[in-house]
C-alpha cells in the first residue's frame, strides 16, 4: 500500500466511518442543564497546536498529562509530560519524554501514547516505526523516578522480538505500584491482546500473557484498577464485535462479554470503551456498539467480579461514541462521550449516584467546540476533570474543564 493510502486509512477513514455511521441516524440532542452533573468555574487549558495524542492519569494528588504534538513539517510527533497539583487548573511547563528514545509512530486519537504514575515513579509508553503493513513496530518506553522532571529510556516489555506493530496500548499502576500493560500484536498469526506486569516501576517486565488470542484489529483497550477491586481490562472482541472484560490479576481468567449485542461487523469501528471501579468494588463499563437500531453508548455494571453484568442502559443519543468513565470516592459514576449535533461533534457528560440505576440528564460542555472528540476523564479528588481534543484555527489542541457531581 502506498504512503498516501496508508495515511488515509490511519486518519481520514476512521473519521469518515464515524460520520457515515452517525449522520444517517442523527437526531436532535436535547441537553438539560438541570441534571445532577454541573460545570464549575471557567478554567480551560489550551496548549500548543498540532496535538495528535493525549492521555491522563492521577496519583498522589497530582494529575499527569502526556501529550503528543506534531508539526506538519516534522516526520514524527514529540511527546511532552505536564503535571498539575491543583486538579488541572494550572499546569507545569512541558518536559520532553522521548528526547533520548525512538520517536512515536502512527499516533492518533484512539491510538494515543500512554502514561501511568505511582507516586514519583512515571512510565510513558508508545509504538515506534517498524515493519508491519501500516509502518508500526515495537513499543518504546521512558521512565521517570522524580515526578517527571527528567526521563530516561526503558525496556521494551514485549518478549516476542517482533518488529511488527505493538499498538493500542494501555498502562496503569495498581494500589501496590505494580504496573499493568496491555497491547495488540500478531505474534501468533492473528491480532490478539497481550499483557505484562512490572513490580519495579518499569525496569523489568514479566513473561507476556495472551489475554485473548484474537480480537478486533484497531480499537483501543482500557485498564482500570482499584484497592481491593483488582485490575481489569476491557477490549473489543472479534466475532461478534462486542466488548469483553478480563481480570489481569488472574493469569487464567476467562474473558466475559460486556453487553451481548451480537454485533457482527466486517471491519474495525475504531471505538473502545471506558472502565472504572467504584469504592464498593463494583466494576463499571461504558461501551459503544454500532449495531443497527441499537447504535450508541451503554453503561453496564458487575458486582460479582465480572462474572455477570447488568442490562445495558443507554446514555445519550444514537450518535454518542468514544466513551470514558470515572468513579468518585462517594461511589458516584461519571461518564463522558462525544456526539453529533447539527453536523458538529460535542462533549457531553452524565452521572449516577446509585451504581448506574438512574442517571442525570446529559449535560453539554459549553467549553467544548464543534470538533471536540475522544474525551478522557480523571478523578481529581474534589470531583472530575475532562480532557479532549478539538480543532482550532486548523490545528488540533487539547482542552479541559472541571465537572463535579452533587
Amino acid at each position: 500500500m502506498n504512503p498516501i493510502a496508508k495515511q488515509f486509512c490511519l486518519t481520514v477513514a476512521p473519521l469518515f466511518l464515524m460520520q457515515l455511521m452517525t449522520l444517517c441516524r442523527i437526531t436532535a440532542l436535547i441537553l438539560l442543564a438541570s441534571g445532577s452533573a454541573s460545570l464549575h468555574g471557567h478554567e480551560k487549558e489550551t496548549r500548543p497546536a498540532g496535538v495528535v495524542s493525549l492521555d491522563v492519569c492521577a496519583s498522589a494528588g497530582r494529575l499527569h498529562l502526556l501529550v503528543g504534538m506534531q508539526d506538519p513539517k516534522d516526520a514524527a510527533a514529540r511527546l511532552e509530560h505536564l503535571w498539575s497539583t491543583d486538579g488541572g487548573i494550572t499546569w507545569s511547563k512541558g518536559v520532553r519524554v522521548d528526547a533520548d528514545n525512538q520517536p512515536a509512530a502512527g499516533l492518533h486519537r484512539g491510538m494515543d501514547a500512554q502514561i501511568a504514575a505511582s507516586g514519583d515513579h512515571l512510565v510513558a509508553v508508545w509504538q515506534i516505526a517498524g515493519t508491519d503493513s501500516w509502518g508500526g513496530g515495537p513499543m518504546a518506553m521512558s521512565l521517570s523516578s522524580n515526578g517527571g522532571k527528567t526521563w530516561k529510556s526503558g525496556p521494551n516489555p514485549a518478549d516476542d522480538g517482533s518488529t511488527e506493530g505493538h499498538n493500542f496500548i494501555d498502562i496503569a499502576a495498581d494500589e501496590k505500584g505494580v504496573l499493568h500493560l496491555v497491547w495488540l500484536d500478531t505474534r501468533d498469526g492473528k491480532r490478539g491482546l497481550r499483557s505484562a506486569k512490572s513490580e519495579d516501576h518499569g525496569l523489568t517486565w514479566s513473561v507476556n500473557r495472551t489475554v485473548d488470542a484474537e480480537t478486533c484489529e484497531c480499537c483501543w483497550n482500557t485498564i482500570a484498577s482499584s484497592p481491593g477491586g483488582g485490575t481489569w481490562v476491557i477490549y473489543r472482541d472479534k466475532s461478534p464485535r462486542d466488548m469483553t472484560a478480563a481480570s489481569l490479576d488472574e493469569r487464567d481468567a476467562k474473558p466475559i462479554t460486556v453487553g451481548k449485542f451480537q454485533w457482527e461487523f466486517p471491519g474495525c469501528p475504531h471505538v473502545g470503551a471506558g472502565l472504572c471501579l467504584a469504592p464498593d468494588r463494583s466494576i463499571h463499563a461504558v461501551v459503544w456498539t454500532g449495531k443497527e437500531k441499537q447504535s450508541g453508548i451503554y453503561h453496564l455494571a458487575s458486582t460479582d467480579r465480572g462474572q455477570s453484568w447488568s442490562a445495558p442502559s443507554k446514555l445519550g443519543d444514537d450518535t454518542a461514541r468514544n466513551p470514558d468513565c470515572a468513579a468518585g470516592a462517594d461511589g458516584s459514576i461519571t461518564v463522558v462521550w462525544n456526539s453529533m449535533r447539527e453536523n458538529e461533534s460535542h462533549i457531553s457528560t452524565a452521572s449516577s449516584r446509585d451504581g448506574g440505576r438512574h442517571w442525570s440528564q446529559p449535560l453539554a460542555l459549553a467549553e467544548a467546540g464543534g470538533t471536540a472528540t475522544h474525551p478522557r476523564i480523571a478523578n481529581v479528588g474534589s470531583g472530575f476533570r475532562i480532557f479532549w481534543t478539538e480543532t482550532a484555527k486548523g490545528r488540533a489542541v487539547w482542552r479541559s474543564a472541571p465537572v463535579q457531581t452533587h
